[in-house]
């Protein structure tokens, strides 16, 4: 019974010689059925093709003159041949003859036409059918199988059955043995004796002669290097007494078994004698009252034997015996003999000194990396050595992407090539500059900083690494430029309005003389012509006037709670003419509810009116598309205007909302619809803003929600 436990090799190597065996067998099994079932399949293919070249013109004779004895014979001649069930002459659509029984499933059928001269052109007068069954092929094929696996299985278990004695008999027993002999070797007490296996020797060794040979000469290494090992232990002793490092072992029970010199001190103990044989986890257990789990070191130490596993603390506190706190870094290691625990050693070292200096480095280091300033630091030779957060936000650069990079060729695309020049001129001198740049950053922004810039030596005066330090004051400025605009509009706007009060009344005269001299009889119609035009001159001349006088007044009216949306498609209804004329094609993207807003209603249309002709006379002749989209924010509301025409030039976007700015003809405008609108909007406590680059141009107007105004959808404004 022993030769067929699963676990001897003997069996697994049967086994898989039964499986590889068999999995062979069917392999090629099948490959035989399948070649038998195609060739079956062929031969009644055949036999059908035969039938047109020996039989068709026979039956049709036959047939022809209705001689039944020879059609029947002939069916009945087909019938016979293997694997032919049925077969039958049809003429028209009835079965004249017949033979055998037609089957519906796994058959296979072949109709022949029928033909027989008729005054020298042939007419097709039947046909015959002829049916074959598969059930023979099948039936066939499954003699077949029986008979391939059952020779095949009786093989296959002797062929194993013989392999399984020969191993047994040459190999398993001597393997036996070989493990029999190792399993009693003691290198510690004794030199092994050779091994010896029961077999006669062969004219050259064989596979288990080597292992044997090899073994005896692993046996005689193995002692020597127990003595050897011996001797390295002695000097592993003296080792762990010079170390700095604490080593300490203890048993199961948690008795110190080694300590070193380290160790020692640590415990204020005179001599090893007073801490071996101690339970020395106990000592570390003693009340603190800095520490809630006093018993840190303890547990880890019991945890190592339990789970016989190397454990790693990197910062564990523990009080001394004198009741001082230190920080250790503990490794234990769990003892094994005989792959079972006998317990652990120990190695610590005073990590309290590191442990400050690494807090204070780590506090430093996220100064360093939150601190507002945009800090650059590079080594001697101008490579970058690290950036912080508010230099990766600022310049739209990563760190990663300038590590080790030279500062020169890391900002080439920045154009500060002889302001760096100038820095590097101050750092050879040790001294520290000061100055500012002005760049784009990586994500196409213009931004300002105010820098320092200076050196850090090491103790024998060499340069060692550069600091830069910066602030962005690129808000500050782009506000006090909008402080700055403000100012100039609302000094012009003054201005404008006092000229067009001063304006106001002489005008008015000259147009109540003008209408008064045009209704007097003697004039002629050249006469009456010219001081039409003249009065003309004056209506445009009082728009300009009123338009200044919106300009520097522009929220008069009363406020109302209007839908913005409606005021919106009231405003492109009226326009709708121009967009067609000029073939301009109108998006919206409003927001999904209404957007009720409080606010100068016929201001809000004018600001709205001014930003679509403005965008109209934007467009080419060949047309283009005008977006108006509304969003909601929290507390603003917001509309964007745009088109796809060829967009403000550069220079000229600073001036926009300037009186009197205008890149159109006299005749087509006078630059006040944008300075209107712009005042409208700041009257109204709102914004506006434009953004333009070539093919894309959007005005952009944030008005804020007053309490009394509301976004949520009703059933009027809905309707």
């Amino acid at each position: 019974m022993a030769l067929w436990k699963k676990n001897r090799i003997s069996y697994r190597l049967t086994l898989q010689v039964i499986l590889f065996s068999t999995v062979v067998t069917l392999l090629v099994t099948a490959l035989q059925l399948y070649l038998d079932y195609q060739k079956d399949l062929a031969d009644i293919q055949s036999f059908f093709t035969s039938i047109e070249t020996t039989s068709i013109r026979p039956l049709e004779e036959s047939v022809w003159i209705l001689d039944d004895l020879q059609v029947n014979l002939q069916l009945e001649g087909l019938i016979m041949r293997q694997d032919i069930v049925y077969a039958a002459v049809e003429m028209g659509d009835q079965i004249a003859w017949t033979k055998g029984a037609p089957v519906a499933d796994n058959s296979l059928s072949r109709i022949f036409p029928l033909y027989h001269l008729v005054r020298g052109t042939p007419e097709q007068i039947g046909r015959l059918r002829v049916m074959a069954s598969i059930d023979g092929v099948y039936q066939r094929l499954l003699r077949r199988v029986i008979i391939l696996l059952s020779s095949n299985a009786v093989k296959t278990f002797l062929v194993s059955g013989f392999i399984l004695l020969l191993f047994r008999k040459n190999i398993s027993r001597h393997l036996a043995k070989l493990a029999e002999y190792v399993e009693v070797i003691d290198i510690r007490n004794s030199k092994p004796r050779p091994l010896q296996l029961d077999r006669s020797p062969s004219r050259q060794p064989d596979e288990l002669d080597q292992v044997t040979a090899t073994l005896n000469a692993l046996c005689q290494t193995g002692f020597q290097a127990f003595l050897d090992l011996r001797t390295k232990e002695q000097h592993l002793r003296l080792f762990f007494d010079t170390t700095e490092e604490a080593i300490f072992g203890v048993d199961l029970q948690g008795i110190c078994t080694f300590i070193n010199r380290a160790g020692q001190d640590h415990f204020l103990a005179a001599a090893p004698d007073l801490l071996i044989g101690c339970p020395i986890l106990e000592w570390f257990a003693h009340d603190c009252l800095e520490l809630p789990h006093p018993d840190l070191l303890g547990e880890q130490v019991r945890a190592t034997i339990r789970e016989q596993r190397v454990l790693i603390t990197d910062e564990m506190p523990i009080c001394r015996p004198d009741g001082e706190l230190l920080f250790i870094s503990v490794r234990s290691y769990p003892l094994l003999e005989h792959k079972q625990c006998t317990g652990a050693l120990v190695f610590f070292a005073d990590i309290s000194q590191q442990q400050k200096l690494e807090q204070i480095k780590q506090l430093f280091t996220k100064v360093v990396r939150q601190a507002p300033a945009v800090i650059l630091i590079v080594d001697a030779i101008g490579r970058i050595e690290f950036v912080n957060t508010s230099f990766e936000t600022v310049t739209g650069f990563k760190i990663n992407e300038l590590a080790g990079k030279n500062v020169i060729e890391a900002f080439q695309g920045l154009h500060l090539e002889q302001q760096i020049e100038g820095v590097a001129k101050s750092i050879s001198n040790g001294e520290t500059w000061i100055g500012t740049f002005n760049a784009t950053n990586a994500l196409g922004r213009t931004i300002h900083l105010e820098s320092i810039i200076f050196p850090i030596l090491n103790p024998q005066g060499q340069l060692t690494n550069v600091v830069a330090m910066g602030r962005d004051t690129t808000r500050e400025l782009q506000l006090a430029e909008q402080l700055h605009h403000a100012q100039k509009l609302e000094a012009i706007g003054k201005l404008a309005a006092s000229i067009a009060h001063e304006f106001g009344n002489p005008l008015l005269g000259v147009r109540f003389a003008l209408r008064d001299v045009k209704q007097r009889p003697s004039l002629s119609p050249e006469d009456k012509n010219l001081l039409q035009l003249a009065e003309n001159e004056c209506d445009r001349m009082r728009k300009l006037i009123r338009d200044l006088q919106q300009f520097n007044r522009p929220s008069v009216g009363r406020k109302t709670e209007f839908d913005l949306h409606r005021i919106l498609d009231e405003t492109l209804k009226l326009h709708q003419n121009l967009l067609a004329k000029k073939n301009i094609t109108l998006i919206r993207k409003y927001h999904d509810h209404p957007l009720l807003l409080r606010a100068v209603e016929d201001q809000i249309r004018q600001v709205f009116i001014n930003l679509l002709i403005n965008a109209g006379d934007a467009l080419t002749a060949e047309g283009g598309t005008l977006t108006i989209g509304t969003a909601l924010g929290e507390e603003e509301i917001m509309v964007t205007v745009g088109d796809d025409g060829p967009g403000i030039k550069p220079e000229n976007l600073d001036h926009i909302f300037e009186p009197f700015f205008t890149t159109k003809s006299a005749v087509e405008g006078t630059g006040l619809g944008l300075p209107v609108s712009y005042g409208i909007i700041r009257a109204h406590g709102g914004t506006i803003a434009v953004r333009s680059v070539p093919g894309q141009t959007e005005f952009t107007i944030r008005l804020p929600l007053e309490p009394q105004a509301s976004t949520q959808p009703n059933i009027a404004a809905t309707a």
